[in-house]
């Protein structure tokens, strides 16, 4: 049966608030690995009171990817990462994880991992062509966003690599039991908008088995995510690979006005370099034209008739799109293209023109279509796809949509209780916009996490994510230990080291990347140096970033090690 005759129940949308049986298998498989690691630490513990432990990885751009590896490998050297079942990540540590999880055995050979990820993040720029190649075939995509310039031209050359797995293909690496189990952090921005950070609906979690609402209990197989459902039939839609998810899962460097400056000033970059490539080799023409057309581009080369042209036809597809009047853009058109009467496109524009009143709207944008096509082929492809993607960015900038993805319940009658169901659409952005650490995710209460280790790679405040979760928890009535305000408030000179526990609660086990033990009286220096917009560094600078996120692991192993015995010995301690 083709995928696109496929009925919605085969496409596996599930309303439950039970774990994945991919998710129930790789735990299932990684509790022996537990349980012989706290052993070997010296902590004994029956099946029925071995403590689900999660390490949480916040956003933090580079930063964080660098910070968290360097985190995970000292884990590994103190014996403690195989007594961990859930890795959970925002933003920049998502990028850590979706690196080591390509490997099947990841944890045995961490070590080797770290000195990959030094050699590639040393890696001369990416070449222009091949992001503008990868943007280009992004923009064919009728569900194009912001995440995919983002994925195209800030990942890829930040990462210097271009990851075409699939989370899905993940599946062997998360459950054959070596390694923990992948989480991965995302919130739907229009719940974002209408109901705020600690909405239910907001958070939106990825694993290589199941997507979806964490807190709604409305999931979707990964490999399913992004098809559209109509009239009980799916259409057929690859899985996006992972370098499009890290550019969704990392989306957001600071505040809305910050990213739009950042990502404007990027692509006038990106643009700039690509019209001196293309010089060099002697392909300019037309493209200089095209260019010009531009608003936040900006060139001193002119082409009147292919500029006109492209911006009406935009307009043209705008408008068509929304059902309205075309007759005055074509007349224009066809004002564009009179001294050029022999080309094909200006023939067609006139037969469109002519029959226009007697089509039917679908007949209208098939019309259009083929003009468009033959537009395409007189400008030649490469332009037209450079060109395509220009506007569909700076539309995409008008509108600020990021993470376009159809809508897995869309008319679902049986998720009405999810509020989702009349949103054809979702925009899945960075979870770092509402709570800079994926606490909601590993609170699941199906999870039973019962330890979390928070390893903070946040800018400013560093104790932000366990304020702001503790809000979170308190509005949707979640265990969480109680946050003396006391004991948080020294932002600029913090410890390494926090706990918070109580009664029928998780303990948080929180770590500040940089402290008063890693780099005392340094702390401001080091955030200086080390900022989220900060895309590569030197060989050095990874190595003491790496160095100091160690500590903070060596540092504090003892304290770890109390609190594991502390819940195995309090046997009891159910939630």
């Amino acid at each position: 049966m083709e995928r696109s005759q496929l009925k919605k129940d085969d496409v596996r949308v599930r309303l439950s608030h039970e774990l994945s049986e991919g998710e129930k298998e790789a735990t299932g498989n990684r509790k022996a690995k537990v349980l012989d690691c706290l052993k070997s630490l010296g902590i004994a513990c029956a099946e029925d009171n071995r403590p689900n432990i999660a390490v949480l990885g916040s956003g933090g751009g580079l930063r964080a990817m660098i910070a968290f590896l360097g985190t995970l490998v000292e884990l590994e050297n103190q014996g403690l990462l195989d007594a961990v079942m859930y890795l959970c990540g925002v933003s920049g540590s998502t990028w850590c994880m979706s690196f080591l999880y390509q490997e099947k055995d990841w944890t045995e050979k961490v070590q080797v991992l770290e000195e990959r990820l030094r050699d590639t993040l040393s890696k001369p720029s990416c070449d222009i062509q091949e992001q503008f190649a990868i943007a280009t075939q992004a923009a064919e995509d009728e569900l194009f966003s912001l995440t995919d310039v983002w994925a195209s031209f800030f990942v890829y050359p930040t990462l210097k690599l271009y990851d075409e797995t699939k989370l899905s293909e993940h599946d062997d690496s998360s459950k054959n039991g070596k390694n923990p189990y992948p989480i991965y952090a995302a919130i739907e921005a229009n719940q974002l908008g209408k109901a705020g950070e600690n909405s239910p609906g907001t958070w939106f979690e990825f694993t290589p088995h199941e997507s979806g609402f964490t807190s709604l209990g409305a999931f979707v197989c990964t490999e399913d995510l992004g098809k559209k459902i109509k009239d009980g039939n799916s259409q057929k839609r690859d899985e996006k690979n992972i370098c499009y998810l890290q550019g969704l899962w990392g989306s957001a460097l600071g505040s809305m006005a910050a990213n739009k400056k950042y990502l404007i000033d990027c692509l006038k970059e990106k643009f700039r370099k690509l019209r001196e490539h293309r010089n060099a080799v002697g392909k300019a023409g037309v493209l200089q034209g095209v260019l010009a057309s531009v608003p936040f581009v900006g060139t001193d080369y002119t082409n009147v008739l292919h500029r006109g042209v492209l911006l009406l036809l935009q307009e043209l597809h705008v408008r068509a799109s929304a059902g309205k009047d075309c007759e005055e853009i074509l007349r224009q058109l066809k004002e564009v293209l009179k001294e050029e009467n022999s080309m094909n496109s200006f023939l067609k524009c006139c037969e469109v023109s002519e029959t226009l009143d007697l089509k039917s709207w679908e007949e209208r944008m098939l019309e259009f279509a083929e003009l468009i096509c033959i537009f395409e082929k007189e400008l030649g492809e490469y332009v037209w796809s450079v060109w395509q993607l220009l506007w569909k960015t700076v539309t995409c900038i008008c509108f600020w949509t990021w993470g376009y993805t159809n809508n897995f319940l869309y008319t679902d009658s049986k998720a009405q209780s999810t509020g989702l169901t009349n949103k054809e659409f979702i925009h899945l952005i960075d979870a770092g916009i509402a709570i800079n650490s994926a606490y909601p995710l590993v609170l699941r209460p199906d999870r039973k996490v019962k330890l979390i280790l928070s390893f903070d790679f946040s800018d400013g405040d560093p104790f932000e994510t366990i304020k702001k979760t503790a809000k979170y928890c308190e509005t949707n009535n979640i265990s969480f230990p109680e946050i003396n305000p006391e004991e948080i408030k020294d932002i600029d000179n913090p410890s390494d080291c926090y706990i918070f526990k109580g009664k029928d609660v998780p303990t948080i086990m929180h770590f500040p990347l940089f402290n008063n033990k890693n780099c005392p009286d340094k702390i401001k220096d080091f955030r200086d140096t080390f900022t989220t917009f900060t895309l590569s560094y030197s060989e050095d600078n990874v190595k003491v970033l790496l160095k100091k996120a160690k500590m903070n692991v060596s540092n504090n192993k003892e304290r770890i090690l109390k609190e594991i015995q502390q819940i195995v010995s309090s046997s009891t301690k159910e939630f």
